[in-house]
């Protein structure tokens, strides 16, 4: 085999166990996120991202095993992934709003369910702690961080500016990933491509 071959089947190899370890964080953070997302959202992207997982295991062994058959599969299956994926990114960049942080809170508030906004937030009240006081109320232990009921363990910022902001960062951080895993993609696709044919050449030598 080739110099140049040996070298970008290591960089396959490599590049590909990267794009296993992103497919795997993605589903992590799905996972830890899962509240804050629709349920289909959720679905699709832990079905995407595990067949990303399995392919990039695929595109491992077949380069490990110098497989024309299994190579090509990688390549093929890497960029039918790839495709649907840039799409569906382009959609939600120009065409999803971010979630609304305000009306989270307002509906959380008038329910008098804000717990636990309050505690996965580290906010109080919808500007302040100053709410809970105006309406004659005990400032809630959620208010206080690991609920630790003293002056200094008291959240000073409102919950619309902190779930606003998370929210615009989720949105920031799934257009990152996203744009990330697509790169990777097709870079391990495009060695995958290179990789078959020349395997299928290196098939060919022997045969003589």
């Amino acid at each position: 085999m080739g110099c140049a071959t040996t070298s970008v089947k290591i960089t396959s190899i490599v590049l590909n166990a990267v794009l296993g370890v992103l497919a795997a964080g993605a589903i992590g953070w799905i996972a830890y996120n899962a509240d804050t997302e629709t349920e289909e959202f959720v679905i699709a992207a832990y079905v995407a991202c595990s067949v990303i997982l399995v392919f990039a295991l695929l595109g491992i062994f077949a380069a490990i095993r110098e497989s024309v058959v299994l190579t090509a599969t990688s390549a093929v299956f890497l960029l039918i992934l790839a495709i649907p994926q840039i799409v569906s990114t382009c959609l939600f960049i120009h065409e999803f709003d971010v979630k609304s942080g305000r009306d989270i809170v307002e509906v959380a508030w008038q329910a008098n369910n804000m717990d636990a906004l309050q505690q996965k937030h580290e906010c109080c009240g919808q500007s302040s702690a100053l709410d809970y006081i105006h309406l004659n109320q005990l400032i809630p232990p959620s208010c206080y961080a690991d609920l630790q009921q003293t002056p200094n363990h008291l959240y000073l910022a409102g919950c619309l500016g902190k779930v606003q902001s998370f929210y615009e960062s989720d949105k920031l951080r799934f257009i990152i990933v996203s744009w990330v895993l697509v790169a990777f993609e097709l870079i391990c696709c495009a060695l995958a491509v290179f990789l078959a044919i020349s395997f299928k050449n290196k098939q060919r030598r022997m045969e003589f």
